[in-house]
């Protein structure tokens, strides 16, 4: 068997997953799950996802509060949750932070 289809076929197998836990992430911040808990639980995974993608699967968040939000933060609209510098981090916990802590 050619080692590129291997190749293509284990990337495509691994994307797929991957999209789906990023789904699954989603629909628990849709429901409730706290995105400080988020952001400390589910390291690589939202590693790679966009803060806005994330702040808007926030119940109380839509398009134009997230990026007034990331405007205040001073994050990029384009800047993915491993990209943020730790004080980022830090004040998105503030903002959101987990049921156990609040």
């Amino acid at each position: 068997m050619d080692r590129h289809f291997l190749h293509r076929h284990s990337h495509q197998s691994r994307t797929a997953v991957d999209e789906g836990e990023r789904a699954r992430l989603l629909a628990e911040l849709a429901q409730g799950r706290a995105l400080a808990e988020a952001l400390d639980h589910e390291g690589a995974l939202v590693a790679g996802m966009l803060v806005r993608d994330l702040l808007e699967a926030l119940p109380w968040v839509d398009k134009i509060h997230a990026g007034q939000l990331m405007h205040q933060l001073g994050i990029n609209d384009r800047r993915t949750v491993g990209e943020l510098s730790e004080r980022q981090r830090h004040r998105l916990r503030e903002l959101f932070p987990s049921s156990a802590a609040a």
